[in-house]
């Protein structure tokens, strides 16, 4: 049995609002093939569908489009679950036409939470596996409202309820068709995720790191994993993120773009190999004085499909009235030309003085909601701590329509 798992597509994503469509289109034709090539039965992806709970006409096309084209693949069962960028109900709301095409979606949690195992058959009609498609499932839903104590109590407090999750649909499944193999989905970040990694902590996690690992019940063979968008095997157990299939900023413009193709046996031996996505463009940083930018500039070079994105970060001793307009005319110039995606100037140096640093704002751009909301806090001498769980418990049911 062959199972390709991605996550995080993040369809109608933009990069300093210049649109990734082109790259996604890439994407999508490249999976299809390799579909076909791989002679792949499963095709799971681990949430965050799109970018937003409200997609562009543009980016459901493409999402439906895809689906369409799945009608002459080798696939048996393709599972989508929703992520936290996702609206539950919107992905939820053709789920009983998509079923007629073998496609199972899982957008939010409801009750029964059974409408959550989707066992696939195989060419004889017989179920071959069994698996617990599971959405980002927010802590409220699980009844979780808090713990005090240590960083290692609240962490094992938060994760109490996911295991029983977990463990209650293995459960299930176990009654309902004993002796098939079990898979699972999730879309959270565990242990050994960094802040880097994933930087919008969904659960109220804070500094913790992530939830623990132990909430995946052991008679799951794989769990697949979405919203870290980095490749990786989670502490030698059999819970994976395959990471996101396009750079969507330039720090992921660092690293390959992979998905997971699994390999599972009769006998339940494992076998995950990465398959790397063909890249469609580079997303580069630019940074240095003016002429160092146009010196690197006039040498880009590509064989990708696509344009480099170009993000340009002009150091200068002080602020320079028309050069970013300069600088873009310079772009402009070029043959080929790269996409320039952002542009500042920033002094080449900072002063030393902590307080001054601190005096100096950051781009609202380059805040996180939490951080926004904690300058707010501050700044009208309220107290983030007493407001945090309201405003995550406002945050979550936004992004879940």
């Amino acid at each position: 049995m062959k199972i390709l798992h991605t996550a995080d597509w993040h369809l109608g994503a933009t990069l300093e609002e210049v649109s990734r469509e082109a790259d996604h289109r890439h994407f999508l034709g490249w999976l299809r093939d390799t579909l076909i090539a791989e002679d792949v039965g499963i095709l799971i992806v681990a949430g965050d569908v799109f970018d937003s709970s409200a997609p562009s006409a543009e980016a459901q096309a493409l999402y439906y489009r895809f689906l369409h084209s799945l009608s002459d693949t080798p696939l048996q069962q393709m599972i989508i679950v929703g992520g936290n960028h996702d609206s539950a109900s919107r992905l939820d709301a053709p789920r009983d036409l998509l079923a007629a095409f073998r496609v199972h979606v899982v957008g939010g949690v409801e009750d029964p939470p059974e409408r959550c195992l989707c066992p696939v058959l195989d060419d004889s009609g017989q179920v071959h596996v069994v698996i617990a498609a599971i959405p980002f499932v927010n802590e409220w839903r699980l009844g979780f409202r808090g713990k005090e104590g240590s960083e290692e109590a609240q962490r094992e407090a938060l994760g109490a309820p996911f295991r029983e999750f977990y463990t209650g649909l293995a459960d299930m499944a176990q009654e309902r068709w004993p002796g098939i193999p079990l898979l699972a989905t999730g879309h959270l970040a565990v242990i050994g995720s960094s802040r880097d990694d994933a930087p919008q902590d969904i659960h109220l996690i804070g500094t913790l790191g992530g939830l623990p690992v132990s909430i995946f019940d052991p008679r799951f063979a794989y769990v697949a994993l979405g919203h870290i968008h980095r490749a990786y095997q989670v502490g030698g157990t059999h819970a994976w993120y395959s990471g996101s299939p396009i750079a969507l900023n330039v720090k992921e413009g660092r690293s390959p773009r992979t998905l997971n193709l699994v390999n599972l046996a009769p006998d339940g031996t494992l076998n995950v190999r990465h398959l790397t996505i063909p890249g469609t463009r580079q997303v580069l940083e630019c940074a240095g004085s003016f002429e160092d930018v146009k010196v690197r500039l006039r040498g880009l070079r590509w064989a990708e499909t696509l344009p480099p994105m170009v993000k340009v970060d002009l150091k200068v001793e002080s602020y320079t009235v028309g050069l970013e307009e300069e600088c873009r005319l310079f772009i402009e110039s070029l043959e080929p030309r790269p996409v320039l995606v952002g542009l500042i100037q920033t002094q080449a140096h900072r002063p030393q003085d902590e307080s001054v640093q601190a005096a100096v704002p950051a781009r609202l751009t380059d805040l996180e909601p939490r951080e926004v909301f904690r300058m707010l806090c501050e700044a009208r001498k309220e107290s983030f701590d007493d407001l945090r769980d309201a405003f995550e418990m406002l945050v979550t049911e936004e992004v879940q329509g």
